[in-house]
């Protein structure tokens, strides 16, 4: 019965990145898999994307001296406003978190990412759609409906 019980796994994280600059997330399961929750902000000025949240699935690495590798896929909800029409960003994101103490539970974390940001327009006359348009993209494409991007990021913060 003892080997059917699993350490649990229960962080949470703040960071920024290129797409959605003010980020935090909940990670609770096993460390084979765990569900993340979030809550972001989305890019100001001229990308104002308003708010966002975020559920997805990571599976965390075994400690490696004081590195833990992780791997997550959060699909983000990125909220519109008068001008800009709602998102979807769906994220891969590879990460390498560094323990500040030997043995502490804080930890430095980082990574790339790819993003996929997607949209449909309603109304192509009068509909925005500036989410991740100033980014590095791999793949712009419009047509009256929806609309995709793809493009390369970064991420930067701690977990605890």
């Amino acid at each position: 019965m003892a080997s059917l019980l699993h350490p649990s796994y229960l962080h949470g994280e703040g960071w920024g990145s290129e797409s959605l600059p003010l980020n935090a997330a909940l990670k609770v399961g096993i460390p084979r898999i765990y569900l993340v929750l979030g809550v972001a902000a989305g890019p100001f000025g001229r990308q104002s994307g308003g708010a966002a949240w975020g559920v997805g699935l990571g599976t965390a690495g075994r400690l490696r001296g004081r590195f833990t590798p992780s791997l997550d896929l959060v699909q983000w909800f990125v909220s519109g406003d008068r001008e800009n029409i709602p998102s979807n960003l769906t994220q891969l994101r590879p990460q390498v978190g560094w323990q500040l103490k030997q043995g502490g539970r804080w930890q430095l974390v980082g990574g790339p990412t790819l993003n996929l940001a997607t949209a449909y327009r309603r109304d192509p006359q009068t509909q925005r759609w500036d989410f991740g348009r100033d980014q590095w993209l791999w793949v712009n494409q419009a047509d009256n409906e929806s609309l995709l991007r793809l493009w390369p990021g970064v991420q930067l913060g701690v977990r605890f």
